[in-house]
């Protein structure tokens, strides 16, 4: 049962999405906005677990049913679905699919999270992961909230910041770098051991957990979506390893599954699907295992949809996304900012 207040509250989230998805995805801007006026789309996303609550839950059940009835009127708003969209607004038919397909729509966002195998995000994360190496030498990886495992073959993609390439391989990943200048790595970092660690994994020989995945890429957005295709072929002849668990409760045990190599817990836009307190309790349990030998985690998270994570002042509260190094090591902890980017990983701003 939902009542008038999480009603208006969806309304400005996806008011709010509007500005977010304006730049690179005009069909979901337009959406979203459209969507705000009415009760068709907010009283659907209102069904959703207070953590999901939000636009891209919406526009992913949305997408997945015209993945697989892509001769559905509103689907011609798609440019992923239809050889010439259309242009005009897509409200009406958006408004008119969601009243009609509001019993399917509903189970999608109570039973469905949005992945976060965004593979644009190991961009940033290279960099952190490889000063990392340089300090403490070769890494096991252990990737919380790991998905299909994607992110977990950070180094064998290829990197393209400006004019300096790192690595080689069938997926490119670009980063444009602003603000202090860096030296950048000269090669990708060594990782001997990786394991994930998800509630969910997704079985990369499963269609319906492919075409969620697939439904989590703005349509707009053509490139993300040639390369999560590109990086999931590579996954399905690597076959990262990945567990089924909670991020707090199955951390310790995952960590300990790991093999040789000094352990770096990375998460990059998953703690704000958990709640507040389990929040603090994840970083608690890292720092209760870093008792007995050297941690780090590696986060790429929004400072805004997670103050439980205890930001340093200068990020707290911040819109961007925030690259992290908290080191537990010789019982201290150190914890750093590198920089603040883009949720995908387009750019960074150092410093």
């Amino acid at each position: 049962m939902t009542g008038s207040s999480d009603l208006e509250a969806v309304r400005r989230e996806l008011r709010g999405f509007v500005q977010v998805s304006a730049a690179r995805a005009p069909l979901y801007a337009t959406l979203a906005l459209g969507l705000s006026q009415s009760d068709e789309g907010s009283s659907i996303l209102a069904h959703a677990p207070a953590t999901n609550r939000i636009a891209v839950t919406l526009f992913a059940a949305i997408q997945f049913l015209l993945l697989a009835e892509p001769d559905e009127p509103l689907a011609a708003w798609y440019p992923n679905l239809a050889v010439e969209p259309r242009r005009d607004d897509p409200t009406e038919a958006a408004r008119e699919f969601c009243s009609r397909r509001r019993d399917d729509l509903i189970a999608l966002v109570q039973s469905r999270t949005p992945q976060t195998n965004e593979i644009g995000r190991c961009a940033p994360l290279i960099l952190a992961l490889s000063a990392v190496e340089r300090r403490y030498g070769r890494l096991a990886q252990l990737d919380v909230g790991a998905s299909a495992g994607l992110n977990l073959l950070s180094d064998h993609y290829r990197y393209r910041f400006g004019e300096t390439v790192i690595g080689d391989g069938p997926v490119e990943l670009v980063c444009e770098l602003r603000g202090e200048p860096i030296a950048l790595p000269h090669r990708r970092p060594q990782v001997v051991s990786r394991i994930g660690l998800d509630r969910e994994p997704i079985d990369l020989d499963d269609a319906d957990q492919l075409r969620w995945l697939l439904a989590c890429v703005w349509p707009d957005q053509a490139d993300r979506r040639e390369r999560l295709q590109a990086a999931l072929e590579l996954a399905r002849r690597m076959h990262p390893v990945v567990r089924a668990g909670d991020a707090v409760d199955d951390l310790p045990v995952a960590l300990g599954e790991l093999g040789d190599g000094h352990p770096v817990v990375t998460t990059s836009w998953v703690l704000n699907y958990l709640p507040p307190q389990r929040r603090v309790e994840f970083v608690q349990a890292l720092a209760t295992w870093a008792g007995h030998r050297p941690l780090t985690w590696v986060s790429y998270e929004s400072p805004a949809a997670t103050p439980e994570l205890d930001w340093p002042g200068a990020v707290a509260g911040s819109e961007l996304t925030a690259l992290r190094v908290v080191t537990w090591v010789d019982g201290g902890r150190q914890d750093r900012v590198v920089g603040q980017g883009h949720p995908h990983g387009y750019w960074l701003n150092l410093g």
